[in-house]
């Protein structure tokens, strides 16, 4: 009897241990999935900037307002 209750303990711990080690794994990630998301939404955001960045300083020095809808026309 003895060592039925030690054969149980023990396949109970592993199957104790499986289970806290998938839900260990799944919480880890989804933590490292939301730290990615923020870095790619912070680089996407930075990327947006320069090219507002680069639009305006295209934009200015370029004359009559004309013009510049005569260029950007043929880009849509």
């Amino acid at each position: 009897m003895a060592d039925f209750l030690i054969w149980l303990i023990a396949a109970l711990g592993a199957v104790g241990g499986v289970v806290l080690g998938r839900v260990w794994g799944r919480a880890e990630g989804e933590r490292a999935g939301k730290r990615e998301a923020e870095r790619d939404a912070i680089e996407d955001k930075n990327k947006r900037v320069e090219r507002g960045r680069d639009a305006v300083r295209d934009g200015r020095g370029a004359g009559d307002p004309a013009d510049r809808l005569r260029r950007n026309d043929g880009r849509w």
